[in-house]
């Protein structure tokens, strides 16, 4: 976090669109972060907290989502996952459509 004249200002990461494969962002605060169309095959987001975070159109293919924090089926179903990809435990696989 910024000060600026004494106030806090929190930076939101937005790598909407960008190329991330096999980058390891596991522990990272992706709260209300725009993930938005990037792509994240294999990708590693062990740990990491996804609360408020844009998950549209982002490819989630062969990612390791394990232990991820603030997860919603509701942002996974705006993502594109496939039988690859591994969710953490809390999240129900049967409520998800998956894509090859």
């Amino acid at each position: 976090m910024f000060k600026l004249n004494d106030r806090k200002i929190a930076r939101k990461l937005d790598i909407h669109g960008a190329f991330v494969r096999r980058t390891d962002l596991s522990g990272t605060s992706l709260r209300d972060a725009n993930l938005s169309g990037a792509v994240s095959t294999n990708a590693i987001f062990r740990g990491a907290d996804f609360a408020g975070a844009n998950l549209s159109g982002t490819i989630l293919r062969g990612a390791d989502m394990s232990e991820a924090q603030n997860l919603s089926v509701e942002q996974l179903l705006l993502a594109i996952i496939d039988d690859r990809t591994v969710l953490p435990d809390y999240i129900d696989r049967t409520r998800l459509k998956l894509t090859r």
